[in-house]
């Protein structure tokens, strides 16, 4: 295969994730360390991580190294661990109940064995990023709503594309309970429609939407302000 990256490149990666490592490390024993500074430490090390996969596949073709940390290790010849894993796909059983899925389009499914735990984390970043503002003491009421607290606690929807290199536009999200989360076969392989993948099924449940505008002055986001408000003089005339 053609390398997309230089051996410099996997170099600096590599020592990129070591500082964000030891970093890391050094926040998670610090009793006193900031909640913020925590925060930082740990989007920092995410961000370093999938920077070095990237540079990895990029160079060798190997997949993320750090997927699925929690699975067995990987045997081709295991028939019986292949066998085991129809029978509990997803980490459901026999006699369990299937846990809820959420859609985040663009899209990315999300496997939640407790909501209340997903709304419990909702509910703490709300407190810590409202510190001091009474809405940080209203509840969080549901599984949509505590997605966008864990959004708006981390400064934007999608950190991994937070880069100086990228300058971000007008977007919008939405967050679906669906019945029917992606399979592998459902995105690679002759015939997928990506494209169709994005459009909500009819039996998909809207938990909650964001519209995030982003206007190019302060003055154009003034007026759409007061175009939705209805308080534009020109439309009296």
């Amino acid at each position: 295969m053609s390398n997309a990256f230089s051996n410099e490149d996997v170099a600096a990666a590599a020592e990129v994730l070591a500082e964000s490592i030891r970093r890391h490390a050094a926040v998670m024993v610090d009793p006193d360390a900031p909640v913020r500074g925590a925060l930082a430490a740990i989007e920092a090390l995410r961000t370093s991580a999938r920077r070095y996969e990237e540079v990895i596949f990029g160079t060798s073709g190997w997949g993320p190294v750090f997927a699925d940390l929690d699975e067995d290790d990987f045997d081709e010849d295991d028939d019986e661990h292949d066998h085991d894993h129809d029978h509990a796909h997803n980490g459901v059983g026999p006699g369990t109940t299937p846990p809820m899925t959420i859609t985040v389009r663009a899209r990315y499914d999300y496997q939640i064995p407790d909501p209340d735990a997903v709304i419990r984390a909702g509910q703490l970043a709300r407190i810590r990023s409202w510190d001091g503002d009474p809405h940080g003491a209203e509840p969080v009421t549901g599984v949509g709503e505590a997605i966008y607290e864990l959004f708006h606690l981390s400064g934007s929807t999608f950190p991994a594309l937070d880069v100086p290199e990228l300058a971000p536009g007008s977007g919008f999200m939405t967050v679906h309970q669906t019945a029917a989360p992606l399979e592998p076969d459902d995105i690679v392989g002759p015939g997928v429609d990506l494209e169709e993948l994005l459009i909500s099924e009819d039996e998909d449940e809207l938990l909650y939407d964001l519209a995030e505008p982003r206007y190019a002055t302060r003055e154009e986001a003034e007026e759409a302000s007061r175009r939705l408000e209805g308080d534009d003089p020109a439309q009296g005339v």
